[in-house]
């Protein structure tokens, strides 16, 4: 009786496996940041009115099941990182930034334009193609 029971045992622990280990790797690639770069044609204007740059810019995107980050490098020396809790659909959003300092900023997307607006006075535009 004791034999019956151990083969039953065994064989429960042999199907287990495999379900346990499908299902970790399913776990690890839900956790997993997709990043995207893209290039964007982008407008910064300062809190004074200069433009500080425009033209082409690099914009990396990182999807994660914690947000969306967003990090655009305006030029070589200017960048801007914000996160939000899902990627915006359009309309208006209140975003907290991090760019040496904690400000707040609202970002208004109206199909592939982001229009940023930060407490500081800057303004910048991003176009995506």
């Amino acid at each position: 009786m004791n034999k019956p029971l151990f083969l039953l045992n065994k064989l429960m622990i042999i199907l287990a496996l495999p379900i346990i280990l499908v299902s970790l790797v399913g776990f690890n690639n839900k956790t997993q940041a997709q990043t995207e770069e893209k290039r964007a044609a982008c407008v910064l204007v300062d809190f004074d009115g200069r433009i500080r740059a425009s033209g082409p810019c690099d914009v990396k995107i990182t999807k994660s099941n914690t947000g969306v980050e967003f990090d655009i490098e305006w030029d070589g020396s200017i960048r801007t990182l914000f996160s939000m809790r899902e990627f915006p659909t359009d309309g208006t959003y209140s975003v907290e930034i991090s760019n040496g300092g904690r400000a707040s900023m609202k970002v208004e997307k109206e199909g592939s334009v982001f229009i940023l607006r930060s407490s500081s006075g800057f303004r910048g535009r991003v176009i995506f193609p």
